[in-house]
């Protein structure tokens, strides 16, 4: 409304994607089209997978480094255990717990090894405001109904659409990709074979390209 914008292409990956389907769902009047990547809904099957064991069993290294710094007592509930220590007061508690939950992700959002990911998400200043924002939604599951975005994908059936999923996405598989595809046709479908997570991956950056030049022609 500010910039009297009526109609806007809404572009969004991972959380970005989240916010995305929230707001389009809210005001589908006002999108014209979604480029959505690597989808992330907050569902808590998605959240366990993740930060309760799942991911673990393809990154076993790193999730030792994730475990870490949270007692034994209090490993059955990890999310919740990390909001604690993430809001603890001392930062000799904050400080190490924030940047385990944010190396934790770092190795896994690519299909191969990136040591500059790793080295940013490293820093302790990065890693505490990254983990405290994404632990607080987490741990509200992001303020939905559980399954949410995906039961309401009905109301954006009317906007053009490309969903783009790496095949082998840890932080971000391939089956919410697939189950908001089954409950939105409409969209297109593109399952990025040689791909992890993050956006820069070749195929997935082809991807969206290739999707953001195709609407700019509309």
């Amino acid at each position: 409304q500010y910039l009297r914008i009526d109609r806007w292409l809404v572009f969004g990956g991972s959380w970005g994607s989240t916010l995305a389907l929230a707001y389009a769902q809210t005001h589908p009047s006002r999108v014209s089209e979604l480029v959505l990547r690597g989808i992330f809904t907050l569902r808590k099957s998605e959240l366990d997978w993740f930060y309760e064991g799942g991911a673990q069993a393809v990154f076993p290294d790193a999730w030792e480094g994730f475990l870490a710094p949270v007692p034994v007592e209090e490993r059955n509930m990890l999310i919740q255990a990390y909001s604690r220590l993430l809001n603890n007061p001392d930062p000799a508690i904050h400080g190490p717990a924030a940047v385990a939950w944010s190396v934790w992700e770092a190795p896994t959002i690519t299909l191969l090894p990136t040591p500059n990911v790793v080295s940013t998400f490293s820093d302790p200043r990065y890693a505490l405001a990254f983990a405290r924002i994404e632990n607080h939604y987490f741990v509200n599951r992001g303020f939905f109904d559980d399954g949410q975005l995906i039961r309401d994908a009905h109301l954006i059936a009317d906007i053009p659409g490309v969903i783009i999923q790496g095949r082998y996405d840890i932080c971000t598989p391939a089956v919410t990709a697939w189950d908001l595809h089954r409950v939105w046709p409409e969209a297109q479908f593109v399952m990025v074979p040689d791909a992890g997570h993050a956006f820069d991956e070749p195929g997935i950056l082809s991807a969206l390209i290739d999707a953001t030049d195709r609407f700019a022609e509309i």
